[in-house]
Parts: C-alpha cells; sequence; structure tokens
C-alpha cells in the first residue's frame, strides 16, 4: 500500500493528563508543526484523575486510531496507560515517565507523584492570572479609563491579532490591552497619556487582511462586504492607523511574516529593556 493513501486522512491526536495538560500539548504542537498536515483534531483529555476516566479515553483513541501523548505521574495510571495500548495497538508517548524514571534512579529518590506539583501557587502564578484577567478586561477598547496600569498597549485595525497577542503576553506575565483603530475614527483621547514606550502599533500586509476577513465573515455566515474586506479599503485603514502611531511616537511592529510569539518576544524585549 502506497503512505501517499492516507495523507487525506483524518488525524487524531489526544493530550493526555492528571494535571493542566500544558507540557504535553506544548510537546505534541511543536512536533505537529513540523509537518503539512492539513486535518488535524487535537483533543484533550486533562484532569485525569482515575481509572474510569482513562479507560474511557483509551476507548475512544482505540476508535479514532488516534496518537495519545500523556503526563500521567502516577503509577497506577501510567502502567494502565502503557498496558492498555500496547494491548490496543495504540500508539502513545509518556513525556514525563522515563525522565522521572531517569531522575530517581541517578539520585536514588522516589518522586511525589503528585499531579500539577509544577504548577504550585506562587507570586508568578498570581502575576499571570492577573494579566490574563486583566487582558480580557481591557479587550478591544474596553475600560479605556484604566489602560495607564497596562504593560503593554496595543493598537491595530481589525484581523490584526491584537486579543491573541495580548493573551499570549499575559501568560508570560505582562499586562496587555488593546486598542482596535476603526476606519478613519479618532483614537480615544486617554491613549494620548499613555508613555509611547507602553504604546505598540500593529500592521500587516493588506491582502493577508483581507483574506483573515474574508474567513471571518465565512465563519459568521454573513455576506462580503467591500468596506470591511476589500484590500483597497485595508489599505486606507492602515495609512489612518500609520498617522496615528506617528502622532503616538508608538514603536510599529509588521505582523506579516512573524507569529504571535515572534511579535510577543519583540514586545517583551522592548518591555523589559525600557
Amino acid at each position: 500500500m502506497n503512505k501517499n493513501d492516507d495523507k487525506g486522512k483524518e488525524f487524531y491526536v489526544f493530550v493526555v493528563s492528571d494535571s493542566t495538560g500544558e507540557t504535553a500539548e506544548k510537546v505534541a504542537r511543536a512536533a505537529l508543526s513540523q509537518f503539512s498536515i492539513p486535518d488535524i483534531h487535537l483533543k484533550r483529555y486533562l484532569l485525569i484523575d482515575s481509572e474510569l476516566k482513562l479507560r474511557e479515553m483509551i476507548m475512544n483513541a482505540a476508535d479514532k486510531g488516534a496518537l495519545v501523548v500523556f503526563t500521567l505521574v502516577k503509577d497506577g495510571l501510567r502502567n494502565i496507560m502503557l498496558q492498555e495500548s500496547a494491548e490496543r495497538g495504540i500508539v502513545s508517548i509518556d513525556i514525563i515517565g522515563p525522565v522521572l524514571n531517569s531522575i530517581s534512579r541517578i539520585l536514588d529518590l522516589s518522586p511525589e507523584r503528585k499531579p500539577g506539583l509544577i504548577h504550585r501557587v506562587n507570586d508568578e502564578y498570581f502575576k499571570r492570572i492577573d494579566a490574563l484577567e486583566y487582558a480580557v478586561k481591557h479587550d478591544d477598547g474596553q475600560r479605556v479609563d484604566e489602560i495607564s496600569e497596562s504593560d503593554a498597549l496595543i493598537l491595530g485595525v481589525s484581523r490584526t491579532s491584537k486579543t491573541p497577542l495580548c493573551l499570549f503576553l499575559a501568560q508570560r506575565g505582562f499586562k496587555a490591552a488593546n486598542i482596535p483603530i476603526i476606519d478613519s475614527q479618532a483614537i480615544n483621547d486617554a491613549v494620548y497619556n499613555i508613555p509611547k514606550e507602553k504604546i505598540f502599533g500593529l500592521v500587516a500586509d493588506s491582502a493577508r487582511i483581507s483574506n483573515l476577513r474574508k474567513e471571518r465573515l465565512k465563519r459568521m455566515r454573513l455576506p462580503f462586504s467591500k468596506d470591511y474586506a476589500s484590500e483597497e479599503s485595508i489599505e486606507k485603514e492602515l495609512v489612518h492607523s500609520k498617522k496615528i502611531y506617528a502622532k503616538l511616537n508608538a514603536y510599529v511592529v509588521d505582523i506579516t511574516e512573524k507569529s504571535i510569539e515572534e511579535v510577543a518576544a519583540d514586545i517583551i524585549s522592548r518591555i523589559n529593556n525600557r
């Protein structure tokens, strides 16, 4: 059978954890990013704390022919996962088990095997939670009177990834608010009172923005809008936004060829070097 025959099939990846699953998901996504797979279904099974929950997941994985990437620190659950996978022909990858075993042998110590220890509450944890709450409350121009408290104020026309960027920055502990730039409307006066070092203006290629806006209209089952999605209209919006950035002396970031991670890294670097 030609391996290429499988290229059109749906590919399922199950992320399984007795905690938040953050580690397993990051590893899975990092690996998947190296492949051009058109139809990936990533499903999360988090806070797995019983054999019943685990066995239900295993049955689903066998049914879908899913690849399972897991972090289970409790020996009982991990052993069930490994044994059932072997019996049912499931490809499962134990992310944390081999590392635990190696450290245990080297140090001659037994691990605590308590899920979620890496996420113990500390100052850094609360900082991220506060930042996430701040990003949600100050999304899309909300609570403009409070934006002076932000570490970063993100400006941009529609579909320049303002919200995802703010949430990514929040996960790193930085409070970020975002304000949309709409057509030829003036920006809120409160923005002019923010130190220029905090202000970041996003721009992108008009063709990219146009494609994103068209996809958004399709998802919302709305008709095509020339004023919203045409490149000509978007070019005018971008010209308007750049004039505002110049008045604010904002740091401008072209996101056209950059990932959210790259844009965030650039902004974080400037925050840390203020």
